[in-house]
């Protein structure tokens, strides 16, 4: 079923929820009428007709719409109701004429409601069932012609104002699912791309490891290899939520599930648009890394988001010469000044141990407010 048939679908049912609705009312006020007019011609039977069209209202409000309106037997079934809401106003106005009651009004909830329940050609033939209907209850109860032609002026202009409606409903509908319809095909698309970008990430991570030389030659292949492999977790994690929101908490337990060593993970959790998300993926991935390689365990890890973000990751070993000052910590500070716009501080623990922290503007809402 394409967008527009299940608009319409959509449409039709909630129509006839509202049909059940006004169904109530109808009935009520037939009823509310025989009450204050004990005296009404043919007394007993307008009841009797009254508890006939509640009984019969009943029964089409428990119909399952959801499922028949589509087929032939839904079809029917709202062809069944059209003669019989017809047939009631009709025979209401027969049983009561020259009684004063206005019994022929109830066509104005009727016509709209035969307006937007059928469609084409079956509209057009129950519309000119009601017409029929209301010439006929107008010549029973001796209606003045002046009074007849501005009711069925008013019916005119119901139809018209029903249909507009209808049609109003219905284009918007059609927007809202076209625009849901676009935005899916564009996270499938997103997706997709990130997924790709993930495979090729991988690939190349795998071609630097296989030209990868023997001995402490190949270490900056590990390391480099290991960068790529963590920017390419934060695709697989994108590409999983469809290019949606990644949980903040979630990345970094991912980012140190890939790094070798018992590490400890806290954090809040917030969510990161892609760019925050590849960001602090990169970040995270190299200060545990660094703190893995040339610290001590226990290594722990924790982001907190209070006026700032600010991301911790502390060891036990010293901070005493340059090996801790190497091209990944350099690459740690070029993207917390130009991409988070943060700052980072390597400093000794006073009781022992290294911490290295990176504080950055609070993210709100998977979007960044310092873009």
């Amino acid at each position: 079923m394409d967008e527009a048939a299940h608009v319409d679908l959509n449409f039709r049912r909630n129509a006839i929820r509202a049909g059940v609705w006004v169904g109530w009312l109808s009935v009520l006020a037939v009823g509310a009428e025989v009450v204050t007019k004990p005296h009404m011609h043919h007394h007993s039977a307008v009841i009797a007709l009254d508890i006939t069209a509640a009984a019969g209202n009943l029964a089409f409000g428990l119909v399952p719409w959801q499922g028949w309106l589509g087929d032939l037997r839904g079809q029917l079934l709202l062809d069944v109701w059209s003669a019989g809401l017809i047939a009631f106003v009709t025979l209401l106005c027969a049983l009561t004429t020259g009684t004063g009651t206005e019994f022929d009004l109830l066509l104005f909830l009727v016509v709209p409601f035969l307006a937007t329940v059928h469609t084409r050609g079956r509209r057009t033939a129950w519309l000119a069932v009601a017409g029929a209907s209301f010439a006929a209850s107008a010549l029973a109860v001796q209606l003045p012609i002046p009074a007849a032609a501005m009711r069925a002026s008013l019916l005119a202009a119901t139809v018209i104002l029903a249909e507009a409606f209808a049609r109003a409903t219905r284009v918007e509908a059609e927007g809202r699912a076209a625009a849901g319809a676009r935005a899916e095909l564009e996270r499938a698309l997103l997706a997709e791309a990130h997924h790709r970008v993930k495979n090729s990430l991988q690939m190349v991570a795998d071609l630097l490891l296989l030209a990868r030389p023997d001995g402490a030659a190949g270490d900056p292949f590990d390391e480099t290899a290991a960068r790529i492999k963590g920017i390419a977790m934060v695709h697989r994690l994108l590409a999983e939520r469809r290019g949606g929101a990644i949980g903040a908490d979630t990345l970094l337990e991912h980012v140190a599930a890939g790094v070798d060593g018992a590490i400890g993970v806290e954090s809040v959790s917030f969510p990161l648009d892609a760019a925050d998300a590849q960001q602090l993926g990169v970040v995270g991935n190299e200060l545990i890394a660094n703190a893995v390689r040339h610290g001590k365990a226990p290594v722990n890890v924790r982001l907190t988001m209070e006026e700032d973000c600010s991301l911790v990751v502390e060891d036990a070993g010293t901070l005493d010469g340059d090996v801790r000052h190497g091209l990944g910590l350099e690459l740690v500070r070029s993207v917390v000044l130009a991409g988070l716009n943060g700052t980072f501080a390597l400093r000794s623990l006073p009781g022992g141990g290294t911490s290295a922290e990176v504080r950055f503007p609070r993210v709100v809402s998977g979007a960044n407010p310092r873009s």
